[in-house]
């Protein structure tokens, strides 16, 4: 299955961030991405599509260290979601928020990175994070990578 117009998640969902060009130096224009909106959607139209699952995943995820693995990732024929508690995170590049000090499993990584090379800054673009690919689900088989639409319900 290959979703590529929304990747959708109720309570924990996918590491995403948008594309954007870095501005130019010297003045240049800058590049805006390009926004095209297609209606409005409600949380309740949103949970509404994902009342059953389709399991994509070969196996099940654990919601915290300790506990059972029993969150599938699901599928539809245009979205994946999967149903968990939602944790917090502040990880990527360190600021007065988000850093070492603030948060002792604080990790200076994302797996993706802006436009200009570096991580990214959970304190200016908030995102989601999705499991890393493995044995279990792999996301970029299902068009989850960086920059796609993500609803956290």
């Amino acid at each position: 299955m290959r979703v590529q117009s929304l990747t959708l998640a109720a309570a924990s969902a996918a590491l995403l961030a948008p594309t954007t060009s870095p501005a130019m130096e010297h003045g240049t224009a800058r590049t805006e991405p390009v926004v095209r909106r297609e209606g409005r959607v409600a949380a309740a139209d949103l949970l509404a599509r994902v009342r059953t699952c389709e399991p994509v995943s070969r196996g099940r995820y654990r919601s915290d260290d300790g506990t059972a693995a029993s969150i599938p990732v699901c599928g539809t024929r245009d979205a994946v979601f999967w149903k968990a508690d939602m944790d917090i995170d502040c990880d990527g590049r360190p600021g007065p928020r988000c850093s070492r000090r603030t948060d002792p499993l604080f990790s200076d990584a994302t797996a993706f990175q802006q436009s200009d090379g570096r991580y990214l800054s959970a304190e200016r673009l908030p995102y989601i994070v999705v499991p890393a690919p493995s044995r279990i689900w792999d996301h970029r088989r299902h068009g989850v990578r960086g920059g796609v639409v993500a609803a956290v319900v």
